[in-house]
């Protein structure tokens, strides 16, 4: 299934790993939204958009798989280092199991560095 653009949460290379993991890579441009306000003179990426990496990751790679998935909440979640205009980032995420609900840990990195990492609860959404 093709995904359109996002100009929010601009994935590319969305893919699962030979182990399993869900991974995707993103680069917010200068003129990306994220940074509208967020520090003018020092442009960051908030701490709110990476944790929606990690929820796009998984909604997406679920669409992918036929499982609607929904990310209920975070925990553990740990932010160490600052994200800047056209740094890329790397997104990996524990592969779901086929229970309908668990934690996942996921990783973010830039350049190898750690930039955040925590676990993120997500469960299959039962239709009606």
């Amino acid at each position: 299934m093709q995904i359109p653009a996002d100009r929010w949460l601009p994935l590319e290379n969305t893919r699962i790993t030979s182990e399993g993991r869900w991974e995707s890579t993103v680069r917010f441009g200068p003129s990306s939204e994220w940074f509208s306000g967020h520090f003018d003179e020092c442009p960051l990426v908030p701490g709110v958009a990476l944790l929606a990496l990690a929820t796009e990751t998984v909604r997406r790679q679920g669409r992918e798989q036929g499982r609607p998935l929904k990310v209920s909440g975070f925990s553990k979640v740990r932010f160490k280092q600052l994200v800047s205009p056209d740094d890329e980032l790397y997104i990996s995420v524990a592969a779901m199991p086929s229970e309908p609900e668990a934690k996942l840990d996921f990783h973010i990195t830039c350049r190898g560095d750690t930039v955040a990492q925590g676990l993120l609860r997500a469960r299959e959404e039962v239709s009606r």
